[in-house]
This record gives C-alpha cells, sequence and structure tokens, in this order.
C-alpha cells in the first residue's frame, strides 16, 4: 500500500452503522431475520465508510455508507443467489427499476425494498450535491450494473470463465469503484470536481488504477465466498487458475504481484502529478481520497466478519 495513505478511520464509524441499519430494516431491505441481522452486524459497514472517507461530514457519510450498503446487499442477491444472479434477464429489469429511481424517477405501487431504500437515498443526496455530479454518479451507476453486473451474471449463468484481460474490465465495473470515487468529492463540502478537473489525464488514470486495485484486491479476500461456496467464476483468483493453469497459491501470488503492479503505477501517476506544478486543492483531495480507498478497503476487510471463515484459504481471515 502506498506508504502515505490515511491511516485512521473517522470517528462517526459507530453512529453512521446505526443510523444505515434503522433504514434498512425501516424498508425491509435487510429482513429481521436473526440470522441475516447478525452478518450484517458483523461486516462493520460503518467502519469501511470511515476508513474510505475519514474526513466526511457525519450526514454526508451516513449517504455514503447507505450507497456502500446498498452495493453489499444488492451484490448479495447477484452473487450468492442462483435465482436472481442466473437469471440475467429478471436482474436486468430488476436493475432498470432502481436506475429510474436513482435518476429521480417515481417510484412503482409495489416498488421492492431497494428501490424504496434507493429512493431515499436519492432524494437526500439531491439536497447536498450538484446536479453535474448527481448526472455522473448516476452514469457511473449505469457503468456498474450493466457493464459489470450483467455481465457477470451471464457468465455465472452459462458457466463461462472470462479471459484475463476482459475480467479485469468487467470487474472494474461489476467492484462500483467508480461511484465510490465520486463519493469522495461528495463526502466533503466544497470538494466536488469541475468537469476540467475531472477529466484531467493523471487523474482520469489514478481513477482507473485506483478502480483496478481495490477490485481485484477484493477478490482475493472473497474467493472463498464466490468460488469455492457458491461456484461462481466471476473472480480474479479463479480467472487466473484457469487462464494461465496455475495451481491456487500460484494464482494467489500473481494476483498480488499485478495488484501491486497497478499501485506502484498509481504512486507514479501521483509524483507526476504533484510535479507538474501547483495543483487544485480539490484534485490534492481527491487523490488522498483514492488512496484512502487504497488502504482502507485492506484495513476493513481484515477485520470485517463479512469474509471471516475458519475455512478460508487466508491464515489472516481465519476465525
Amino acid at each position: 500500500m502506498p506508504p502515505s495513505c490515511p491511516s485512521a478511520p473517522s470517528l462517526h464509524a459507530k453512529a453512521i452503522e446505526r443510523a444505515t441499519r434503522a433504514r434498512v430494516l425501516a424498508v425491509e431491505l435487510l429482513p429481521k431475520v436473526p440470522s441475516q441481522v447478525r452478518r450484517f452486524d458483523a461486516s462493520q459497514f460503518g467502519l469501511l465508510t470511515a476508513y474510505t472517507y475519514p474526513k466526511g461530514a457525519r450526514e454526508r457519510l451516513e449517504l455514503c455508507n447507505d450507497w456502500h450498503v446498498w452495493l453489499f446487499l444488492f451484490d448479495d442477491e447477484a452473487d450468492e443467489q442462483e435465482e436472481v444472479g442466473q437469471r440475467p434477464e429478471y436482474l436486468q429489469a430488476y436493475v432498470e427499476s432502481c436506475l429510474k429511481v436513482l435518476r429521480g424517477g417515481p417510484l412503482r405501487t409495489r416498488a421492492t425494498p431497494l428501490e424504496r431504500f434507493t429512493h431515499e437515498l436519492h432524494t437526500r443526496m439531491r439536497r447536498l450535491a450538484s446536479d453535474m455530479w448527481l448526472e455522473r454518479f448516476a452514469r457511473d451507476a449505469e457503468d456498474y450494473l450493466y457493464r459489470g453486473t450483467l455481465p457477470a451474471a451471464r457468465n455465472w449463468a452459462a458457466g463461462n470463465v472470462p479471459e484475463l484481460e476482459p475480467y479485469i474490465e468487467q470487474r472494474s465495473m461489476d467492484s462500483a469503484m467508480y461511484t465510490a470515487q465520486d463519493l469522495v468529492e461528495f463526502a466533503q463540502e466544497g470538494q466536488e470536481l469541475p468537469e476540467a478537473l475531472f477529466q484531467l489525464p493523471l487523474v482520469q488514470r489514478m481513477r482507473h488504477l485506483c478502480t483496478r486495485v481495490v477490485g481485484l484486491t477484493n477478490d482475493l479476500f472473497s474467493f472463498e465466498k464466490e468460488v469455492l461456496w457458491h461456484n461462481n467464476p466471476n473472480n480474479f483468483v479463479y480467472v487466473l487458475q484457469v487462464n494461465r493453469q496455475l495451481g491456487l497459491e500460484e494464482a494467489i501470488s500473481e494476483a498480488i504481484s499485478l495488484i501491486n503492479a497497478d499501485t506502484d503505477a498509481f504512486i507514479a501517476c501521483e509524483e507526476e502529478l504533484l510535479a507538474s506544478g501547483p495543483v487544485d486543492p480539490r484534485v490534492l483531495s481527491y487523490v488522498e481520497g483514492m488512496k484512502a480507498w487504497i488502504h482502507g478497503n485492506v484495513r476493513w476487510s481484515l477485520v470485517t466478519g463479512r469474509y471471516s471463515s475458519p475455512t478460508s484459504p487466508f491464515p489472516e481471515l481465519r476465525r
């Protein structure tokens, strides 16, 4: 991990976790089933948000955490439930209904819990963000669902293991990290990037590299859950095993080498940016936010109950 990454999480972790928990229970997005509530609590989603947006304001952090939980609960349906994840047509209709709400559309008469949660989320975001940012966020959410989640569902339904480079591109979208990086701008008031700054080649390159690093690192932590428990082929380690005919240990080592190479490239971009002359403070804040994601994702993944298991192939997760 880059040595200059922010390391101390926000002190709002527990408070935002309680707030999100109350909301998902209220709309019945999280069923009041003891085992599911325990799993939710063990995941410590508030800690992830606290690590990845350490300077965020409380109200904005609650929204960031709500979106993270939206993603995790949706991914659990798409990645773990065959009746959802292996039915691309059903999943597409589900996706489209949520995207309409995220773009400000009205709720259907028989809206799903996820749609109701999305509607509440969008209503609160709209009070705090510009139209420009909301459009950016919605566009990245569309890419996550159409270019990431749906191709992954088709792979799972067909039992298809994608080739390496197409998978890395798919994972960049399926990780939803572009939406998470949009929230770097949102978490602190006054940090939205004007389009000219957002489109700077080095900023775009660092967005791309941060997305790869976080998404592919997550595949390490979720390997047991996705591949060994649910036979889902959409996992970086498994894709390496199949495409390069590697054993598990070799595939893990290769995965870490590729992630480290992307991290080195990210650091090189940051050094180039800083050497280019005076940098707008909003860009510097954005870069710090990306580094917080690279670091915070690992710190949280090592302690969350979401990936811990007594049978994990990784000793760090056996508990």
